[in-house]
């Protein structure tokens, strides 16, 4: 039997796990100091109202196929998750493997995200991906084979590995407030509608307060195929999220934007299929951050919004 199928599953924390000496997958794992590429998995859709499903392809260096597999999504705390991939051997090291992530609804037409990473090993480290399925992607127009899509756009899908951190559990699974993690239900829970301009800027009320040269607000979207929630936005991330340009003054990263700002009703003509019905602003909290994790919600699924609530 080959390696990929010499696999052991099993239950843990209500999460389906599946171990395997090529690719591993599970809620959460022990820190390994061998080479490895950990791939960290978030989804902003409800599970399993609106995914249900995620596949996971893994693709080698020479263009072969070496992992394929779907996991079902029924419990909300499958999110985050770890994806751990170690070479197979020698030769893996010697070019960057191809890492695509798939989520959707079972029979479903329509409603797949996606995402593309081409990353190399790094020999001696324990790299951290993150590859989170976004509402930005949701029904996107397939990108070329060197692309992913990301913020609504197709992007190159390469990633250099000098630039990433080590996997550390905290990084992926949050903790305590305290700690640092982002609380969605605080931070976001009340906000009100804000004004996007045709340039894509935004800005907040006179008399936010700045931390660390950043302003006490959270930018968050509401979207069509997400419209009884509010899902956030990094404010230091100009492809999926935004960035400060002036004072007061805010810039949504073009895909965003296009979503936003495009009239076409129908989704299959649109740039970004998913329509951005609304640009929220909350003041409760420090502007969210690409690389913090989320602190737990109260069904385990974190990085998928809040209930939208009307700020007082």
């Amino acid at each position: 039997m080959s390696t990929a199928k010499r696999l052991l599953s099993r239950v843990f924390g209500g999460v389906f796990v599946v171990v395997s000496a090529l690719v591993a997958l599970s809620a959460c794992v022990e820190k390994d100091t061998s080479t490895q590429i950990t791939v960290a998995l978030e989804a902003e859709t409800e599970i399993p109202r609106e995914l249900d499903r995620i596949e996971v392809v893994v693709v080698s260096a020479k263009g072969s196929e070496i992992y394929r597999n779907e996991y079902p999504v029924a419990y909300p705390r499958f999110f985050p998750t770890t994806l751990a991939i170690v070479p197979r051997d020698s030769d893996s090291l010697d070019g960057p493997v191809t890492i695509e992530v798939r989520g959707f609804k079972s029979a479903a037409l329509s409603g797949q995200v996606f995402r593309r990473a081409v990353v190399p090993f790094f020999k001696g480290r324990t790299l951290l991906v993150p590859m989170p399925l976004r509402m930005a992607c949701f029904d996107f127009t397939p990108c070329n084979a060197n692309e992913t899509c990301a913020g609504g756009r197709c992007v190159p899908a390469q990633i250099d590995a000098t630039q990433l951190v080590d996997f550390q559990e905290e990084h992926v699974f949050g903790g305590l407030p305290t700690a640092g993690c982002f609380d969605e239900a605080v931070c976001l829970g009340e906000s009100k509608v804000l004004s996007v301009g045709a340039d894509c800027t935004f800005t907040w009320p006179a008399g936010v307060a700045d931390i660390d040269g950043a302003p006490r607000a959270n930018v968050a979207i509401r979207w069509a195929a997400a419209a009884n929630r509010v899902i956030g936005l990094a404010g230091d991330d100009a492809v999926e999220g935004w960035t400060r340009v002036g004072e007061r003054t805010g810039k949504l990263s073009p895909g965003i934007c296009d979503s936003l700002l495009d009239p076409e009703p129908t989704p299959t003509r649109r740039r970004v299929a998913d329509k951005a019905i609304e640009l929220r602003l909350s003041t409760a909290c420090a502007p969210k951050k690409h690389d913090q994790p989320y602190c737990p919600g109260g069904d385990g699924h974190t990085g998928a919004g809040t209930p939208l609530r009307a700020s007082r």
